[in-house]
């Protein structure tokens, strides 16, 4: 009895394991299945959530499309001062252009590339001849009176020094004498005419009358271009002829006959100088001449370049090793050097801090626009916006617009790109400035201001 009660309590702690087993079993299925449930749930939720696209970047869009939008002004997106940042355009005016009203940018044209790969020639630093000169009296004297100093500037019409000349007071007091017969000449005349009308005199003494009166015209007019070319003024001459004998000095000055810095001086006080003579370098050295040479195989494709617009150049001398002088060919020459077998190219640069000297040697860069091997543009001209490189090119007249770009090599300051056409305006100089005003949109500017 006693094992029979053993083996039935024994059975019984197995049967409550097993359903306790199989309750535990269930409570783990029932807690899957609700899980899987939920997650179901929030991927349905997630699936339906509408997805927005982003809008489609102005470096995407053709420039025809972006420059035929209209904004909610209702005129040309890009033309609007509120919203032309949504098409990428920024505005810069001709001033911005030029250095001489503070502007601070720059532009050339796609696919300039230096001659040669890279290769530099040889120059020197020149006087702009066009605008340089050695200045001189127009009649002998003696140097009474010097005015300036080398490295003065000067402007147009300036007297620099003088010279007593007896040749200038001669032409002065033969003003008065032939004022005084033209007046005399006038005066008869009238009274000739007066008494022929009255039938005093012949008609023969009018026409005498008159004829004299020519005369004396043509005289003071000869004495008058004769002061003009001494360096007198028209208003110098009214002048003389009011103050009469008083003005008789023989001070002759000379002037300054453009804008420039005197370079040279070679002139003393009580000097005896002769027209001819190098007394004064007067120069206008705003623009320099930088001289180099071409290769005769290479003249060619100068002169095709130049066809197509300005072949810019790029210049560095050894007295400013960190700067580079942008200029352009403004001449190749017409022949060639029969020893070199090269041709004489010049190249105007702008020196508006007078830095360049006329005869430093130089390092000349020819930029060829459009020659083979692809485009190459100033690395300052490229810039990058979330990873995309772009450049602005002048869509029309202020307006520059962004266009995208692939780099490639760079070298010296330059890069090759692809993206753009030959020949196409880009901004260089000061691009950055058209970017900030281009992505203001980003913080928020443009029609929603």
């Amino acid at each position: 009895m006693t094992y029979t009660t053993m083996l039935s309590s024994g059975r019984r702690t197995a049967l409550v394991g097993l359903f306790l087993l199989l309750a535990t079993a269930g409570c783990n299925k029932t807690d899957t299945t609700v899980a899987d449930a939920a997650l179901g749930e929030r991927e349905t939720q997630v699936s339906a959530a509408p997805i927005t696209e982003a809008e489609p970047s102005d470096l995407d869009q053709p420039v025809k499309d972006l420059l035929a939008a209209r904004c909610e002004h209702e005129i040309p997106t890009y033309a609007c001062d509120e919203c032309r940042y949504e098409v990428g355009v920024a505005k810069a005016d001709e001033e911005m252009f030029d250095p001489a009203r503070g502007g601070t940018l720059a532009t050339m044209r796609a696919g300039s590339r230096p001659i040669g790969g890279g290769k530099d020639s040889n120059g020197e630093i020149r006087l702009n001849e066009e605008r340089a000169v050695y200045l001189s009296p127009l009649a002998p004297g003696v140097v009474r009176s010097i005015l300036v100093d080398v490295g003065a500037r000067v402007q147009a019409g300036q007297v620099l020094f003088e010279v007593e000349s007896s040749e200038y007071r001669q032409a002065k007091a033969d003003l008065l004498r032939a004022d005084a017969a033209l007046t005399l000449a006038e005066a008869t005349a009238e009274r000739e005419r007066d008494l022929y009308e009255k039938g005093v005199c012949p008609r023969k003494d009018v026409l005498e009358a008159e004829a004299a009166l020519a005369q004396a015209a043509a005289d003071r007019s000869a004495v008058v271009g004769r002061l003009l070319a001494f360096g007198l003024r028209q208003r110098d001459i009214d002048a003389l002829l009011t103050a009469g004998a008083a003005a008789q000095s023989g001070l002759m000055p000379v002037r300054a006959p453009f804008t420039g810095t005197v370079l040279e001086r070679s002139l003393s006080l009580g000097a005896q100088a002769q027209p001819g003579d190098k007394l004064l370098l007067l120069a206008d050295t705003a623009k320099i001449w930088v001289i180099t040479t071409v290769y005769e195989r290479e003249v060619a494709a100068v002169l095709q370049a130049q066809r197509l617009g300005p072949v810019e150049a790029v210049v560095t001398v050894s007295a400013y090793p960190d700067l580079r002088f942008e200029g352009h060919v403004e001449q190749v020459g017409g022949t060639l050097d029969e020893a070199t077998r090269t041709a004489r190219v010049r190249v105007v640069v702008d020196n508006p801090d007078n830095l360049l000297r006329a005869g430093m040697f130089a390092r000349v860069q020819l930029l060829m626009p459009g020659a083979a091997g692809g485009l190459a543009l100033p690395e300052e001209a490229v810039l990058d916006d979330e990873g995309r490189s772009f450049v602005f090119v002048r869509a029309e007249g202020p307006y520059f617009i962004r266009r995208p770009v692939t780099t490639g090599r760079s070298s010296e300051g330059w890069v090759e790109v692809s993206g753009i056409d030959a020949g196409d305006e880009v901004v260089t100089k000061g691009a950055f400035l058209l970017k900030s005003d281009v992505l203001r949109s980003k913080m928020g500017a443009g029609c929603a201001d």
